[in-house]
């Protein structure tokens, strides 16, 4: 079930109007009927009564897993953005050329793949303490 369809049609449940329901939604009230119409073929069955506009009962069984399962996407939305915008962790790196061996670099890079958030900085100075 495509969740675009699913938001409609919980609206027109709610709303009790296609009219109302594509005021809301922003669309024209014969595309929120095609859209009802598509989700009524998916499942071949009626979800809603017309007059007056009502769910039909295999309509309320549907509402009764919408709801959740709309939320339910959302919440899976947020929480992929928010992982996706978590800060990053940096550390700054200064090793003298003589002191970036090999095994600095595969430990650098064994951090980088286990911490992806990390940020490693690295800066060569030419002796120690930078100056």
């Amino acid at each position: 079930m495509d969740p675009h369809l699913l938001t409609t049609f919980v609206t027109v449940a709610r709303c009790g109007s296609f009219s109302a329901a594509a005021t809301e939604l922003g669309y024209t009230q014969s595309a929120i009927s095609q859209q009802i119409a598509a989700l009524e073929a998916d499942l071949g069955l009626p979800l809603l009564s017309r007059r007056p506009v009502e769910p039909t009962p295999a309509g309320r069984r549907l509402l009764e897993h919408a709801e959740p399962l709309l939320l339910r996407l959302r919440a899976a939305r947020a929480d992929v953005l928010r992982a996706a915008a978590a800060p990053r962790h940096r550390i700054g790196l200064a090793v003298t050329p003589l002191g970036f061996t090999a095994d600095l670099a595969d430990r650098l890079a064994r951090a980088r793949a286990a911490w992806p958030q990390l940020e490693v900085t690295e800066r060569s100075e030419d002796r120690p303490g930078g100056k």
